[in-house]
């Protein structure tokens, strides 16, 4: 039986005012590991269960593409850091048989394009592209470690210990690695769980982790319930007023660990905090997008004007209401005025 292709794997993310990695490629239409804390298999209700696979042809024809002026287009023309993993994991079990991921990665690492691959299968992802000077690989790994593994994902992805093994062995040899430890489940998680792994990482000189609160929508719900976790706590911890003081907690850990902690949450992670890193997840890669909050909140703290990091990638007025305070869909610079009480330094808001 032939199987369906679909051309629309290559994109940037709605959310790219607060993403500097919103370029990005799925390999496949949905993800065989179905991980019960994924907010994003909410899609299948519109996508459908079907599988299909990217059209390899038709990635690498549109990444060599000059024309067009959308952010997806000024992105490719400016070869933005691409993020291979988005909403579904490249290096699933059908990656063995398919190889559409094998193959998109090796292209991009025949173009020297800079890429981060993100995925619960690291030692996969390395067996079969031999990665390369341009990649980093960046498992995704909760705190739960093998408890999580069981529970939300079935054991149906590479045991987390090992992905940590894997990504030391490769960071010997030179390659780049870090960590996305999303989500941290308040009301679930600990403060406890989370400096456990946070020395368990630094034993294996890992040092980039990022973390961020639970997406909490009503397919996660379904799955928590079903799983006979207390939702209702999950969901009053997971609120801001609760989620900002755990968080707190969680960046005096890192700080005390000296491990530099990608958090896209950037009003609740304290206007003082300035990350150490080019994204949110805590990684530095070659050319991020840096039209977002994250980029802003560090320019506005050098006193420069962050609307001067526009560089065709994003829509500016977005980013002018971003500053502005003017959106009621997201967080805004005003936002941590009211969050930590201290006035913006070098821009007049």
């Amino acid at each position: 039986m032939k199987v369906k292709t679909y051309k629309s794997a290559l994109g940037i993310r709605g959310d790219m005012l607060y993403c500097p990695l919103p370029f990005y490629i799925d390999s496949y239409w949905t993800c065989e590991p179905n991980c019960a804390y994924c907010f994003a298999r909410r899609l299948n209700r519109t996508w459908g269960t079907d599988f299909r696979v990217a059209d390899v042809g038709a990635v690498k024809e549109r990444l060599m593409s000059k024309r067009g002026t959308s952010p997806l287009s000024q992105a490719i023309k400016l070869r933005k850091t691409i993020r291979v993993g988005n909403r579904t994991d490249p290096f699933q079990d059908c990656e063995k048989q398919y190889k559409v991921s094998t193959e998109i990665v090796k292209f991009l690492m025949e173009q020297k394009w800079d890429t981060v691959i993100q995925t619960r299968f690291p030692r996969r992802a390395w067996e079969m592209t031999g990665l390369g000077k341009d990649c980093t690989l960046m498992a995704e790994i909760t705190i739960g470690l093998e408890k999580d593994w069981e529970l939300f994902e079935g054991k149906r992805t590479e045991n987390p210990i090992q992905r940590i093994k894997t990504l030391s062995k490769l960071q010997k040899k030179g390659f780049r690695v870090g960590v996305n430890g999303e989500p941290f489940i308040p009301g679930y998680h600990t403060v406890k769980q989370f400096e456990d792994m946070v020395k368990l990482l630094k034993s294996h000189n890992i040092n980039r982790f990022n973390i961020y609160n639970l997406h909490f929508n009503d397919w996660v719900a379904k799955n928590f319930h079903s799983l006979g976790l207390d939702i209702e706590k999950i969901w009053n911890h997971n609120k801001d007023t609760q989620w900002r003081k755990i968080l707190a907690e969680l960046i005096t850990i890192a700080d005390k660990h000296d491990l530099i902690l990608g958090c896209p949450d950037f009003v609740n992670s304290g206007w003082n905090n300035v990350q150490r890193s080019n994204t949110c997840c805590g990684l530095d890669v070659e050319n991020p997008c840096t039209f977002n909050t994250h980029h802003f909140k560090l320019a506005v703290q050098q006193g420069e004007d962050p609307l001067k990091l526009w560089d065709g990638v994003g829509i500016y007025q977005d980013g002018v209401d971003a500053i502005e305070g003017n959106l009621e869909n997201m967080f805004t610079l005003k936002d941590i005025i009211k969050t930590k009480g201290k006035p913006l330094i070098g821009f007049d808001l």
